[in-house]
C-alpha cells in the first residue's frame, strides 16, 4: 500500500503546500501549533480538498480519520468502540463483532470499560477508548490526530507501540506534541508554517530543526 501526495490548501493568510508518500508503518507528523499538521491529515483522509493538486492511493480500500469520538454521558464503551466501524449506528452489536472489538480494547487496558458509561471515565480512559475504536476500524488507511491527549507517560508509550504493530501492514499516521514517544515511528515528519521541513527516521530527528521546528 502506498499514500502519495502533492497538495496546496490556503485558510486565510495560512497556506499549506506540501508534497512526499506514506507507505506502510507508523508514522508521525510534528511541528508546532498552527503548522498544518490538522489541515494536511485531513485532506489526506478526504475530508478537505486541497485548493491545487491531489491525494493518490494505491492498494488502500479503507480511510478512516478520528481526532474525537464526542459523546453522550449516557454511552456505553462498547458503543463508542464500535464506532469507530458504525459510527454509532442503531443496529445490534453481534457477539462476534463484540469479540473484536473488546480485542482492540484489551490491547489498551480498556475491555472493563465495556459497559460502564462514558460520563463515568475519566480523560485518558476516554482517550485509549477512542484508539482502541480507532482500531477496530481495521482501516488500511488510519489517521490519528492527537491521540495522545491525555495520556500519562507510560499508557503513551503503550498506546504507540500498539500503534506500531497494527501498522506492520497498515499505513498510520499520528499526529503528536510528545517526543518521548517518537523512536516508536518509523518516520518522522516535521512541519512547520505549512510546509514539510523534514523528514526521517526518529535516530536522525533532533528539535528544533535549525531553529525552526519543535514538537
Amino acid at each position: 500500500m502506498l499514500v502519495k501526495f502533492e497538495v496546496e490548501k490556503r485558510l486565510g493568510d495560512f497556506l499549506l503546500s506540501a508534497a512526499g508518500e506514506l507507505a506502510e508503518g507508523l508514522r508521525c507528523i510534528v511541528g508546532p501549533n498552527g503548522s498544518g499538521k490538522t489541515t494536511l491529515m485531513k485532506i489526506l483522509a478526504g475530508l478537505m480538498k486541497p485548493d491545487k493538486g491531489h491525494v493518490s492511493m494505491f492498494g488502500v480500500r479503507s480511510v478512516v480519520y478520528i481526532s474525537d469520538l464526542p459523546s453522550p454521558p449516557d454511552v456505553l464503551g462498547i458503543d463508542v468502540l464500535a464506532a469507530g466501524r458504525t459510527r454509532f449506528s442503531k443496529k445490534p452489536i453481534s457477539e462476534e463483532e463484540e469479540e473484536t472489538l473488546l480485542k482492540y480494547a484489551e490491547l489498551l487496558g480498556v475491555a472493563q470499560l465495556a459497559r460502564r458509561r462514558w460520563g463515568t471515565l475519566s480523560g485518558g480512559e476516554r482517550q485509549r477508548l477512542v484508539v482502541a475504536a480507532a482500531l477496530a476500524a481495521e482501516a488500511d488507511f488510519l489517521l490519528l490526530d492527537e491521540p495522545l491527549s491525555n495520556l500519562h507517560g507510560d499508557w503513551r508509550k503503550r498506546v504507540m507501540e500498539t500503534l506500531r504493530n497494527y501498522a506492520r501492514q497498515r499505513i498510520v499516521v499520528v499526529t503528536t506534541h510528545h517526543g518521548d514517544v517518537l523512536d516508536c515511528c518509523a518516520e518522522i515528519l516535521a512541519m512547520r508554517e505549512g510546509k514539510l521541513m523534514w523528514r526521517g527516521p526518529p535516530s536522525e530527528y533532533t528539535w528544533p530543526i535549525d531553529g525552526k521546528c519543535d514538537v
